[in-house]
């Protein structure tokens, strides 16, 4: 009987030094993480959102005069921003619609039971892994209204009889844009659509096909359904790395011709490295980081309106 009531008496310690340790080891685990994103990513976040509100020359930083609100005044008064944030939005919109619509297109041929499978997905993956920059210059050379691989298949295919400035061309240079783009982002957009597409229980199309449904209700029905998480988070992150893109916009374009591809980290990139004026390229940097914040805001209030409409909620 003293035996028990002892180890009775001896439980309570044990279990609140547990409890003790529990409670602390998710902050020691996530400790390296935090501290890495706050030295590397939130300390330059804040000071260069300190420095919009200064005239800082990049030949002498130390040098900051505080102007306030100047900075802002002057890009709402520039015609060059609000055209910076046109051909930022639109680039976003089609790169991010392209890689989605051509990768879920490559995951569902993956997901078939074909032959070489693998061969197939390892070509796919292909243009994720070559460096961006590397992407950008052989494109430069594709494009090349003279002697261009681009230009003579379209001719030869009888598509056009003119060679095309692509890279020159006002018209035509966001449109090789987005031929880059999106041939360098849709293999991630087919990965992650194919093992969302894994995930979804082949018993509802069995179940889909015994109740006569066809190829796009099944799609409509099954598919779409059980990769929509997914598909929603895939578009957002998508959308974040289009806002931020600047090498391959800067080796291709260099933002032209005439800022026809002209986005705002290119807008930065010049003001910030050419122009020398590192408080009006922060001001710029505000706005991207504006805008991302906005597609993060829109993507969550999306996604919580489609869980409650699933759930039956209000």
């Amino acid at each position: 009987m003293s035996t028990q009531t002892k180890t009775h008496k001896r439980l309570p310690k044990i279990t609140l030094s547990h409890r003790k340790t529990e409670s602390w080891s998710p902050y020691v685990l996530a400790g390296p993480a935090l501290f890495f994103l706050a030295l590397f990513l939130g300390y330059p976040m804040i000071r260069g959102f300190m420095l919009s509100f200064t005239e800082t020359s990049l030949l002498a930083p130390q040098n900051s005069t505080f102007i306030g609100l100047a900075n802002f005044t002057k890009l709402i008064a520039e015609p060059s921003t609000w055209n910076a944030i046109w051909i930022t939005v639109i680039y976003a919109a089609g790169s991010v619609i392209g890689a989605l619509v051509i990768g879920l297109f490559a995951a569902l041929i993956m997901n078939m039971p074909l032959k070489g499978r693998g061969l197939i997905r390892s070509v796919v993956t292909l243009p994720w892994a070559v460096p961006p920059v590397a992407v950008a210059l052989i494109f430069v050379w594709m494009f090349n209204n003279q002697y261009g691989v681009i230009n003579f298949l379209l001719n030869r295919t009888g598509f056009s009889s003119l060679y095309f400035h692509w890279l020159d061309n006002p018209n035509l240079a966001l449109v090789a844009l987005y031929m880059v783009t999106i041939w360098m982002t849709f293999p991630i957009s087919a990965l992650i659509l194919l093992a969302a597409l894994q995930s979804v229980p082949t018993e509802l199309y069995e179940a889909s096909r015994v109740d006569g449904a066809g190829l796009f209700n099944r799609f409509r029905y099954v598919t779409y359904p059980g990769i929509k998480p997914r598909l929603y988070v895939l578009a957002l992150f998508l959308t974040i790395w289009a806002l931020r893109r600047f090498d391959i916009i800067w080796v291709l374009t260099g933002g032209g011709p005439v800022g026809k591809t002209s986005t705002i980290v290119v807008q930065l990139y010049r003001e910030a490295f050419e122009n020398q004026n590192l408080g009006f390229a922060s001001a710029l940097g505000s706005i991207g980081l504006v805008l991302s914040m906005i597609v993060t805001i829109i993507y969550f209030r999306v996604n919580r309106r489609v869980e409650a409409a699933e759930g039956g909620t209000p």
